[in-house]
């Protein structure tokens, strides 16, 4: 199945398990196992998103995060199709982005892209190869290949699959942990 088939496909799928009960549930699962992980109790500073609905609530580990003295910072896009990650502190303002997403306002925020762990957002993954299928931009592949931080993602059950069925390209940056509502997650060989 294309790319585009698939995105639009699980997007619908996302939105629906968004509505659900089950989605808090492993939201909360997912969110006490990042806090667990060596990779995130060793790690400064940390990228993030914040969260849409269809994505696993980022909100409570960002909160965890500051509360454990951990260096926050959030994604921002920019309009040459790359990506910046800037700090975020509890009294930072945020701004919804072209695309829906929650970002820090101010322009002359902090920048740091040289993190120790980056939590890498998407819409589904693969855990044969830990590819991940994004919202389509390619902001989150390419800061990946440049920068080559240390990458987990939060996967709920409706967001794993066993192959990438929609196509993956060679350009897909995978991730290195895929952490999962199941028993075992998924560690990727660099």
């Amino acid at each position: 199945m294309d790319k585009e088939t698939f995105r639009k496909q699980q997007i619908a799928k996302l939105a629906a398990f968004a509505k659900s009960g089950e989605k808090k549930k492993e939201d909360a699962v997912l969110t006490r196992k990042a806090l667990r992980l060596p990779q995130l109790r060793e790690a400064n500073d940390i990228g993030v998103t914040y969260s849409l609905v269809s994505e696993v609530d980022t909100s409570n580990l960002i909160a965890q995060l500051w509360e454990a003295g951990k260096g926050v910072w959030l994604a921002k896009s920019n309009p040459d199709k790359s990506m910046d990650f800037v700090r975020y502190e509890p009294s930072t303002v945020l701004q919804k982005s072209k695309f829906g997403v929650m970002e820090v306002a101010d322009r002359s925020a902090a920048i740091k892209n040289d993190l120790d762990l980056v939590i890498v957002p998407g819409l589904a993954f693969s855990a044969s190869d830990h590819k991940r299928l994004g919202f389509g931009g390619g902001y989150y592949d390419r800061f990946l290949a440049k920068y080559q931080p240390q990458t987990i993602s939060l996967v709920n059950s409706v967001m794993l699959y066993p192959e990438a069925v929609w196509g993956a390209e060679a350009f897909d940056y995978p991730v290195d942990c895929l952490l999962t509502v199941k028993a075992a997650d998924q560690e990727r060989d660099r």
